[in-house]
């Protein structure tokens, strides 16, 4: 992470680079739940059907193994020097 003005310390660069790291976990989890509540819940109640669960589980594991691929493909092509996927 490039900082402007270099006076600021490496434990601030450290903090600040974790802190952005748990931002963007924290608006994966927001769009996930964004995402596979909208497609697998049709009536909020008090409980969740089998189906709803199954869907739930398999919408939050598909969407984990896609951000995955998608960070590993990233930084391959950003090691390789190459920007174009």
């Amino acid at each position: 992470m490039a900082f402007p003005n270099q006076n600021v310390s490496p434990e601030l660069q450290q903090f600040i680079a974790r802190e952005s790291q748990v931002a963007q976990v924290q608006s994966m989890i927001s769009s996930l739940t964004d995402v596979c509540w909208d497609k697998c819940i049709s009536t909020p109640g008090s409980y969740l059907s089998g189906k709803e669960q199954s869907c739930l589980e398999n919408c939050a594991g598909r969407f984990v193994e896609v951000t995955q691929y998608i960070l590993q493909r990233a930084t391959h092509k950003s090691g390789a020097g190459d920007s174009g996927f």
